[in-house]
């Protein structure tokens, strides 16, 4: 991360929103390493590794957000918890794509691992917006996916910027890539309205 965008994020981002969105993504990473251990899909896998990276930067502008708040002990002491919280959800994040990098590397996952995921009634996958497609210009609240299609949008990733448990004010844009949790027929059908198809 370049050191004009960290310092433009340490100015105008606040601690609670930079651990917020950490912790938001460590999540995501945790649910979507399960999902390549599932499919074995490289796009997954290619989506846990934007993550680690997004929270690593995330990390740099929150440490050094807390160093410019440290006056003197007091101040370690009261920071000392964010900054530990910080590292946790980077180990998190890092050992989300582990899982991702030995299965996209072609390691094999324990058939009882992929039995166990596999049995889970709802999967979470990827689903990318087409141009044109229905889903285009719309709001979450407009399409009523999880109504239509029972499936559910739990992140959206729009170039680098991830909105994570989007409302239904959320609007859908080609080229948006939805991070969805449903059944695999529900997926079906979202993929086709993604693509125009629907």
């Amino acid at each position: 991360m370049e050191m004009e965008k960290i310092e433009e994020e340490v100015k105008k981002r606040t601690v609670v929103e930079l651990l917020t969105e950490m912790k938001n993504l460590a999540q995501l990473s945790v649910d979507l390493a399960y999902s390549v251990l599932l499919f074995g899909s490289p796009e997954l896998a290619e989506e846990v590794r934007r993550i680690e990276r997004r929270v690593d930067e995330l990390s740099m502008v929150l440490k050094a957000k807390l160093a410019l708040a440290i006056r003197d002990l007091e101040d370690v002491r009261h920071l000392l918890p964010i900054m530990e919280l910080t590292q946790s959800m980077e180990v998190i994040t890092d050992a989300a794509n582990d899982i991702a990098e030995t299965v996209a590397m072609g390691a094999e996952p324990h058939p009882i691992v992929q039995k166990a995921i596999a049995e889970s009634e709802e999967k979470i996958r990827l689903v990318r917006v087409e141009e044109g497609s229905e889903l285009d210009g719309k709001t979450l609240g407009e399409l009523r996916l999880a109504s239509e299609t029972g499936m559910h949008v739990i992140a959206i990733r729009r170039g680098s910027t991830w909105i994570i448990g989007p409302d239904k004010d959320a609007k859908i844009l080609g080229g948006d890539v939805l991070i969805v949790r449903g059944r695999d027929e529900g997926y079906r059908k979202l993929k086709k309205m993604a693509s125009g198809r629907g």
